[in-house]
């Protein structure tokens, strides 16, 4: 009995002893974080469209696209989620930001970006011209798109959609 007790004793004083120590890891890495998919951009955009632009459906909520009369025009929007103007004008473009001419200037008091490029499709080729807004973690993207080789023809058409560029947020809290 006596051997049993001392026993018992042995073995509680050797797992009372043991105590596991964490190991703590320091992690030291340039992380970018992207804004989650599931918060809304604080503001929608708003602008003019001409009589003659249909309205297509697309899938994602803060993204408008308007094709004009015989395809010969587009007019697209969408708030994006950059990491950094590169990353937000290679969404819109394709192009990064060393590839292309990009104007800084403000609007709203805010950021601006505008830039231009040609690119074909399958509808072929396009000359676009995009103006970036940039607030917090969005970039607000405009842009006009017209067939190469129509020349000046919706040069006004594109400069009052751009002049009536805007962005609307709820102010009702």
């Amino acid at each position: 009995m006596r051997k049993i007790l001392l026993c018992s004793l042995l073995l509680c004083g050797l797992l009372c002893g043991c105590r596991a120590e964490p190991d703590w890891e320091t992690v030291d890495d340039d992380a970018v974080l992207q804004v989650s998919a599931m918060v809304e951009p604080p503001y929608v955009i708003t602008y003019g469209v001409p009589d003659d632009a249909s309205m297509e459906p697309l899938s994602a909520k803060n993204r408008s696209l308007y094709v004009g009369e015989n395809g010969d025009y587009e007019i697209f929007s969408d708030a994006l989620s950059a990491a950094s103007l590169d990353d937000a004008i290679r969404q819109v473009s394709g192009f990064g930001e060393t590839d292309l001419s990009v104007l800084e200037t403000t609007r709203f008091g805010l950021p601006e970006y505008r830039f231009a490029w040609a690119s074909s499709s399958d509808e072929g080729e396009y000359v676009s011209q995009a103006s970036l807004v940039k607030d917090g973690d969005y970039y607000y993207a405009l842009v006009f798109s017209v067939r190469q080789g129509l020349g000046g023809k919706y040069d006004d058409c594109a400069e009052a959609v751009f002049s009536s560029f805007g962005l609307y947020g709820d102010e009702s809290f």
